[in-house]
């Protein structure tokens, strides 16, 4: 039918049309538009004609079919493409003059019987719409914890930078804080190929169930494990060996031969003008204590964000329950159904509203903080908040320094993505929602210790 044809056009001026609303409640409505012939009667005839001019009929010159014949093959099919154009234009006209945001798109009634002959026409669409709601941020209020970092944090990151840029030292027995590295093979007899290919591993003292076995070896030397060993302790040293579950239950009277190949330990970098330059380019840090300071002034920036992060999630799960944040859930199945044609139970599209219920709900909220704050945003802002973001991700892994130019470049490339600059678009729209709701929410300022604050977050997450 056309209705399957239906735009949803950029709106153009064009005489107004009727169309009437009936409310099913404060978030569903249906629309009828209603269209006199004179409303596309003009347009029919000029396609008309227009086809007129250029038809091929056997029996005919070209151009000169007469209009009964060119109505009879075309009228019906012009006229329902017209009348499909102008419901549409004034569809979406009503939809932007009255300020409506829709939630799906709107689902056409039985359009059937449309009789393109008639002197009027009217189809009829069921909508559903986001609820008109206001938010006073001042009304809402929540903890705001200042977290501080403290010697025990700034020893503790300081510590990770030495790991990080830890001298590698060779042994030739291993001890407790060793690292092995050593190669898996199964042992065969004659000719026969092995069913399970060699496997090239590391262990650690925490690797419980290998590191005692490779601990008594020196470098090439080798040991033998049954595959009853591997399947020991509920297949523990198995696992720590690389073997996947499918392998494990499928292991028969195989044995398998490990060899040490390299052993060695990490000593921390020491604390000095080099190990400064690695991490935040040279002569940037000169001494133990401008280290320090600069790992402190990190991490409290790092505490601040996150603080803050938590605050307006608090503030946000205040407003997500309140009574006048409603969707439209009888439309949203309809919808879910009309356009998942596979969908044809009930019951699992309403899974599926519920399943995204919350989302609808935060998204309602955030379009609201967005325009009623009237915060806007240019792709120099996306750029910059890339290149933050990424730099934040290095400092993460410990690479403290990168040059401003080939850090530009590098996020310049990535915006090109489409998906990246969505995703960095939507960060930065958040960032600056979180901006207003910190400058309008209310805070009772707490402070806690780091450990107190990842407690409260774990404990959340929990939740």
């Amino acid at each position: 039918s056309f209705i399957k044809k239906l735009y949803f056009c950029t709106l153009k001026i064009f005489r107004k049309m009727n169309v009437t609303r009936t409310n099913h409640d404060d978030v569903s409505a249906l629309l009828t538009i209603t269209l006199n012939k004179s409303d596309y009667k003009e347009k029919v005839d000029d396609a008309l004609n227009s086809y007129a001019k250029r038809a091929t009929i056997p029996g005919f010159r070209k151009g000169k079919a007469p209009m009964s014949l060119i109505k009879k093959q075309y009228e019906e099919a012009v006229t329902l493409e017209e009348i499909n154009r102008k419901i549409s234009e004034s569809l979406d006209k009503y939809v932007a003059d009255n300020n409506i945001r829709l939630l799906g798109q709107p689902i056409p009634q039985d359009t059937q019987a449309l009789d393109f002959n008639a002197e009027e026409v009217s189809v009829s669409f069921e909508i559903g719409f986001e609820p008109e709601f206001e938010i006073d941020l001042s009304k809402y209020a929540a903890e705001y914890y200042e977290v501080e970092a403290t010697d025990k944090e700034v020893m503790k990151s300081v510590g990770n930078m030495q790991k990080r840029f830890a001298e590698k030292v060779v042994k030739d027995k291993a001890t407790k804080n060793s690292h092995i590295n050593f190669e898996v093979t199964e042992i065969v007899e004659g000719d026969a190929k092995p069913v399970h290919k060699p496997k090239y591993l590391s262990a650690t003292e925490e690797n419980t169930a290998i590191f005692p076995i490779l601990k008594g070896l020196k470098v090439g030397e080798t040991k033998e494990i049954s595959a009853e060993e591997l399947k020991a302790n509920e297949n523990e040293l198995a696992r720590e060996l690389g073997f996947h579950d499918i392998e494990i239950t499928h292991l028969g009277n195989e044995k398998f031969q490990v060899k040490v190949q390299e052993i060695f330990e990490l000593k921390d970098a020491e604390l000095n003008q080099e190990l400064f330059d690695k991490v935040y380019g040279k002569d940037v840090i000169k001494s133990e204590e401008e280290l320090k300071a600069r790992v402190k002034s990190e991490l409290d920036d790092f505490f601040k964000q996150n603080s803050e992060a938590v605050f307006v999630g608090k503030i946000l799960e205040q407003i997500y329950k309140e009574d006048f944040l409603k969707i439209p859930e009888a439309f949203l199945v309809k919808w879910v159904m009309y356009s998942n044609p596979e969908i044809t139970e009930e019951d699992r599209a309403k899974q599926i509203i519920e399943n995204e219920k919350s989302a609808l709900i935060a998204q309602m909220v955030e379009n609201k903080l967005r325009v009623s704050n009237n915060i806007q945003y240019d792709f120099e802002e996306v750029l910059e908040h890339a290149k933050l973001s990424f730099r934040n991700q290095l400092m993460s892994h410990g690479v403290h320094h990168i040059g401003e130019q080939e850090l530009h470049k590098y996020v310049l490339e990535m915006l090109r993505d489409r998906e990246q600059m969505r995703r960095y678009s939507s960060e930065v729209l958040l960032v600056k929602i979180r901006s207003v709701v910190l400058e309008k929410a209310k805070k009772t300022e707490k402070k806690i210790s780091y450990d107190e604050f990842m407690k409260k977050i774990q404990t959340k997450k929990e939740d």
